[in-house]
């Protein structure tokens, strides 16, 4: 009986020894997961926000790229160079500038007479577009050369 008393007793002792234990390490695990939580959280929100602006980053090269493609649909564009030249249809916050278009180069075409009173040239041009979006501060810039066979004196 004094061994089971003994028995008893320890077995007792280590109960009441362990009863904290099982709530410490349930908190510990708790915090653990509550700081994974928010790091997550904070991991997205930071993903968000750099998707957000590598879209408003394209988003404006395009429509710089779209103020080229306005140029050079244009004949208009080469034969006043100072012309300025405005796009509808624009997102909102969104600005394109066209500058003026730069003749850098003219040779005779070939396959047409230099004597020819009305001989045409062909002409290269330098396009310059600035696009920005005023609601996110993204801009871009594009240069672009463009060829264009007009008649002789026409780069200026």
């Amino acid at each position: 009986m004094n061994i089971l008393v003994n028995c008893n007793m320890k077995t007792a002792m280590t109960l009441k020894s362990q009863q904290g234990s099982v709530l410490f390490i349930s908190l510990i695990l708790l915090v653990a997961m509550t700081m994974i939580a928010v790091a997550s959280a904070r991991m997205s929100t930071t993903q968000l926000r750099l998707v957000g602006n590598v879209q408003s980053a394209q988003l404006t090269e395009s429509m710089a790229q779209l103020g080229i493609e306005e140029v050079v649909g244009r004949i208009d564009a080469f034969s006043d160079p100072t012309q300025a030249i405005t796009l509808g249809g624009l997102p909102a916050g969104i600005s394109v500038t066209v500058s003026d278009r730069r003749c850098l180069n003219a040779v005779p075409a070939s396959g047409f007479s230099a004597v020819m009173s009305m001989a045409p040239e062909d002409t290269l041009w330098e396009v310059d577009v600035q696009a920005s979006d005023s609601l996110t501060g993204a801009e871009a810039s594009v240069t672009q050369g463009v060829r264009v066979r007009m008649l002789a004196g026409s780069c200026v």
